[in-house]
């Protein structure tokens, strides 16, 4: 019948359709997998910076050229603000610790011993505490763990963490004579080594 035949033309018709349509949408698909990014693409945003070398934690790292030492202001026992600008002509082992920090802890006693060694006209150890509570909880903390040889530095507002682009608690900035950076430890540190602090002395006699 002419009726049977237009049907199987028409259904013949609309599979070929169907098949052309399905071909064209796995070769859409298999070349958009297939891409490759262009060498040229914007990378992808840094995210912060990428921690220190494990085996350079507790190390001191001296730099290739000085820095300017940071200008933030803290405070002394007093309560009176204070830079490291006030302490130019001495070299010094600039410290921030906190008490909830145990390797700060650990290592504080160490360098209460540095400044008894060391300590003088040429060169001071400042350990600056950076709990947000300041003198009320560092000042006691101090007291009651005998580091009678240390002065009493606060910054409670976190400025040292971004002015001296601080990775993390401890960190100990080493400043020349002239105010300079010069070295930089991150991590605790045994200041109580004979190496260390015969390379205070050599940079105390450069200086």
């Amino acid at each position: 019948m002419p009726g049977n035949g237009l049907n199987r033309r028409l259904i013949t018709l609309a599979v070929g359709l169907a098949a052309v349509i399905i071909i064209a949408v796995v070769a859409l698909a298999t070349r958009q997998t297939a891409e490759p990014v262009s060498a040229t693409a914007e990378p992808a945003a840094s995210g912060p910076p990428a921690a220190p070398a494990k085996s350079n934690f507790g190390a001191i790292v001296w730099h290739e050229s000085p820095t300017p030492a940071p200008a933030t202001v803290f405070k002394n026992e007093a309560g009176a603000e204070i830079s490291l600008a006030d302490f130019k002509g001495k070299v010094l082992v600039v410290n921030f610790w906190a008490t909830w920090c145990a390797p700060c802890v650990k290592e504080m006693p160490t360098l209460d011993g540095l400044q008894a060694s060391l300590g003088g006209s040429d060169f001071e150890v400042l350990a600056i505490s950076q709990d947000r509570e300041g003198a009320q909880v560092a000042v006691p903390f101090m007291d009651t763990n005998g580091w009678s040889n240390l002065a009493r530095y606060t910054e409670s507002a976190a400025r040292f963490a971004k002015d001296a682009k601080l990775r993390g608690l401890p960190t100990s900035l080493i400043i020349d004579r002239a105010g300079n950076e010069v070295g930089r430890v991150e991590g605790d540190t045994d200041w109580s080594s004979p190496e260390i602090e015969q390379s205070l002395r050599d940079l105390i006699a450069r200086s």
